[in-house]
């Protein structure tokens, strides 16, 4: 399906004016060592400065990730990417919050009704002014002959994203000169998917295109927020959790190695170690202090009102939020608004307004 579309987005500099220094002296001799002394400073002072104002990427640059193999492999960018092919909601909308929607050439799996709302704009800025071609129904609905046709020079997406039912291995495009990155968290390609991952994928993504300072910025703030909630809860007692999502026949279970398990984990709850695969009676007997339901608020009111679960904890306590699959997994610049979605289960005195 073709749709108009496009994005534009510039990054802005930041000018440094180091601070000037000086001081009187007695004698001419105590001024002339004055004068030296204030230069040494100046110039720290300067290079403190521009060292605060963010990192400047020096090309080449070598980068190291991933095959579909999960084999590591190298990658080197002479430039900036002009070009590129993004999979999935943490890969366009990265691009997006970094400002580089003008790079991207067309976006597999997303759609506007699936964009952050306060990246709208910059998706609309994307989408105007130029043939965009929409591939939302999954990895495969995007075929490496037509992937080839749009002469990326960077491919942004997932290790499903490269299988030989789609666009294949990367050894492939590296071969014919266009480079790729499968993020750190997507599908098994991490035996413990975490939220460090996702600040490499950011950090590496800003690394990769010389926004720096703008990749720093929106790990910072994450980081902030992490230690924000560890700093308050420090002295309470860790309340047990448990993240599932209801399948057609079953329920499945988020354990540790998944990335919703290590974010409850950085908001200091206790995930409980409980099989992947579970049925009613393994949730009623674990009784969580707190349920996350991967869904909307639909699917916590079905549960709500299921009878054969009253007599949960959390049920009886109100404490069943839903969660955001997007917001949990692989989960780009979504990390933190799925770490407060956490915090507010646990917490939610600390999230008043």
């Amino acid at each position: 399906m073709k749709k108009k579309l496009i994005c534009a987005l510039l990054a802005g500099c930041m000018a440094i004016s180091p601070a000037t220094m000086s001081f009187a002296a007695e004698t001419e001799l105590a001024t002339e060592a004055a004068t030296e002394v204030t230069s040494e400073a100046a110039s720290e002072a300067a290079s403190e400065a521009t060292s605060e104002a963010g990192k400047k990427t020096e090309y080449p640059l070598t980068i190291s990730n991933f095959n579909y193999e999960k084999e590591p492999v190298e990658e080197t960018f002479e430039k900036a990417p002009e070009r590129v092919i993004t999979f999935w909601s943490n890969s366009l909308e990265t691009m997006l919050a970094l400002g580089l929607g003008d790079r991207v050439i067309s976006a597999v799996g997303m759609d506007e009704e699936s964009i952050l709302p306060e990246l709208k704009d910059e998706f609309d800025k994307m989408i105007a002014g130029k043939e965009y071609n929409e591939f939302t129904d999954s990895n495969a609905a995007m075929s490496k002959e037509y992937a080839i046709m749009l002469e990326p020079d960077f491919i942004l997406g997932w290790k499903s994203s490269f299988s030989d039912k789609t666009i294949g291995d990367v050894d492939y495009w590296h071969e014919n000169g266009v480079n790729t990155y499968i993020a750190l968290n997507s599908n098994d390609i991490s035996e413990y998917r975490t939220v460090e991952n996702e600040y490499t994928d950011i950090l590496t993504l800003g690394e990769i295109f010389d926004v720096q300072d703008k990749s720093e910025e929106i790990v910072n703030e994450i980081k902030d927020e992490v230690a924000r909630v560890k700093e308050a809860v420090a002295d309470q007692e860790p309340q047990k959790v448990v993240v599932v999502e209801f399948m057609k026949d079953s329920i499945w279970n988020y354990d540790k190695t998944m990335l919703v398990g290590d974010m409850v984990a950085q908001m200091g709850g206790e995930l409980m170690d409980l099989p992947s695969d579970i049925g009613a009676e393994d949730l009623l007997n674990a009784d969580p202090d707190v349920l996350f339901i991967i869904g909307d608020d639909d699917k916590v009111a079905d549960f709500m009102a299921d009878e054969s679960y009253a007599s949960l904890s959390a049920v009886q306590n109100g404490r069943v939020f839903p969660l955001d699959l997007s917001d949990v997994y692989t989960s780009g610049i979504r990390t933190i608004r799925g770490l407060n979605a956490i915090g507010k289960g646990l917490y939610p005195d600390l999230y008043t307004e």
